[in-house]
């Protein structure tokens, strides 16, 4: 591990930084001392303080900056990287289509497909039941 009293320059690139701040957590015994539930609950609530702070038109910095903390430390205990989820994430939405629909973007569902091994579709009378 790197000493994480040697604070990362001002002009560093996000790499090394994510190293540091993943070490940070070893050093306070938060990777082996605390679960995927207890850092998800500090998730949710620091996405509360950037909610709050959204409302109010406040600046986000901190917000953002201590929920990426969170996730770099879930990432970390899963044997994943930040690095590793964001790209997953872009393999996942990069040919996504869809729409903007009041501020939120809505993604085009692929058709779906019935299985046709399955047979013939049942439908029950007067009831909103089929299998």
């Amino acid at each position: 591990m790197k000493d994480c009293n040697t604070y990362p320059p001002n002009n560093s690139t996000v790499a090394p930084l994510i190293s540091w701040i993943a070490n940070w957590h070893y050093d306070r015994n938060l990777i082996d001392g605390a679960t995927d539930k207890d850092q998800f609950a500090k998730l949710i609530q620091e996405a509360g303080e950037l909610s709050d702070n959204i409302c109010k038109g406040e600046n986000v910095i901190d917000d953002i900056g201590d929920m990426i903390v969170v996730l770099i430390n879930i990432a970390e205990r899963n044997n994943l990287t930040i690095e590793e989820c964001l790209l997953h994430a872009w393999n996942d939405i990069k040919d996504r289509k869809g729409k903007m629909v009041d501020g939120v973007f809505v993604k085009e569902e692929a058709p779906k497909l019935r299985n046709v091994a399955a047979g013939p579709v049942r439908v029950y009378p007067n009831t909103d039941c089929f299998e």
